[in-house]
Parts: C-alpha cells; structure tokens; sequence
C-alpha cells in the first residue's frame, strides 16, 4: 500500500497516526528533510501560518511527488478556501473552530461533488495520477477541530449526521483551554477531563480522534486520554531545539 491507502486505513480502523505542521517556512528542501517513512502526513497552517493561495503550491506539489499525504489547515468554514486548497493538491482538510451541525455541513458540500457536496470541479491538481472522480470522492479527508465546550455539546450529532464524511476529530488544546478559562495550560486536570470527553464521544461511534501536542510528555497524557492521531510540534520548534542544544553545548565549553 502507498501512503495514501495506509493513512485512509488508519483513519478508518481507528489506528494511531503521527504528523508534524510546517508554519513558518516555505522551503521545498525544508520539507523534504522533514520527511520520514514513518511520518503519515504533513499539515501546511494557513489559519496561523505563512502560507497563501501562492507559496503554499509548491509545497503541495513536493508531498505529491514524494507521495506522501499532506494536509490543509484552513483559516475558517468559508467556500473558497476549500476548493482552493483542494484544487492545489491538498489530500486532507482540517477545519478549526467547528461548533455546529450547519458548519460541517458546510465543510461537508465544500469538500465533496455532486451528488455528496456541492464542491466545483476544477484545478490543476484536482486529481492525483490515474485518480478517478469516484476516488476523489474517497480520497479526501475531512478533519474536524472540536476547540470549545460548544463543540462538544454538538459532537455527537456531527457524528450522526456526517460522521461517514469525518476522516478523523482533533481536538484544539490551546483554544480550548483558553474556552475554559485555563488558557495555555492544556495538561492541567480540568483540560485533560473536556479533552477526554470529545475522545470518548469519538470512540462510541468508532471514529479517528486526536490532538496537537508540543512533545512526547504531552503525548504521553493524552495518548493515556485516548488520543490516536499525534499531531505534534512544527517546523519553528524543530530550528530552535536544534539550535539552542548547539549553542548551550558550545558555551559549556568555556
């Protein structure tokens, strides 16, 4: 199997999946060091990154010639932004700040043709190579961000209603826990107790569920709340860790 199949099969037996998110840089050889067999896929943040309809083509480009699945972290559940990141290339959606029913549905027509959305037909890098439209349709992967106790409550019936269109649910520590008046403190107790709802909601309808989490210790916890998909750390975090480990090591030098 290609990437593509494995990361469709992940999402579907509920299985854990590993990603890292590219936000401050659009250096094609950036991403290509970044890669590993073992990394499932590549997100790209236009909601709080770098990246626009332009600079963020390239980038596409190189995870389809390397073959591996990236995803498209929209600004918000607007049309445009959809189909224009799905006629570049993108292989995944991520929606932040769903609260409602209308709003994935919304996601829902803007992510699909006809006769499951309303999505237009067009781009130059629609289709993968000898993809059909019925792939297509397949294919895609709708990721939803549950970021409030708002979104909680009405998880349940996104799930009823499209929950055969929902690749996967991903929960926004940060802006959750700003939601709860912790902001910023996404392991404390209380954090862990709402994060640990969504998961469980998730898991009673047997759907993909997971976080963004900035290290391992992170991980740890919420793998322990039953997170399976581990989106972790960036490109930003990657440069500073290396950089500031070389430059602590050189000084203790003196």
């Amino acid at each position: 199997m290609n990437k593509y199949e494995i990361l469709s099969k992940k999402f579907k037996n509920c299985e854990p999946i590993f990603g890292t998110q590219m936000t401050v840089t659009h250096s094609t050889i950036m991403l290509e060091k970044l890669y590993r067999d073992d990394l499932d896929f590549m997100l790209f943040d236009m909601e709080h990154g770098i990246y626009n309809t332009e600079n963020l083509v390239p980038l596409l480009q190189v995870t389809r010639l390397m073959g591996l699945p990236n995803v498209v972290r929209i600004p918000s559940i607007e049309y445009p932004y959809f189909a224009r990141a799905i006629d570049m290339g993108a292989d995944a959606i991520m929606v932040p700040r769903v609260e409602t029913l209308e709003q994935v549905k919304t996601a829902v027509d803007a992510i699909r043709i006809y006769p499951l959305g309303k999505t237009g037909y067009g781009g130059h890098a629609l289709l993968r190579k000898d993809e059909t439209m019925e792939d297509f349709q397949k294919n895609r992967h709708l990721i939803i961000q549950i970021e409030s106790p708002k979104g909680l409550e009405n998880l349940p019936a996104m799930l009823e209603t499209y929950g055969d269109q929902i690749a996967s649910i991903i929960v926004g520590p940060y802006d959750f826990s700003i939601m709860i008046g912790e902001p910023g403190d996404t392991l404390s107790e209380n954090c862990q107790k709402w994060f640990k709802k969504v998961f469980d909601v998730c898991k009673s309808y047997k759907k993909s569920c997971g976080i963004y989490c900035n290290d391992a210790n992170a991980a740890e916890i919420y793998k322990k709340l039953g997170a399976e998909v581990f989106w972790f750390s960036m490109d930003l975090n990657f440069l500073l860790k290396g950089y500031n480990e070389t430059f602590d090591d050189i000084k203790k030098l003196f």
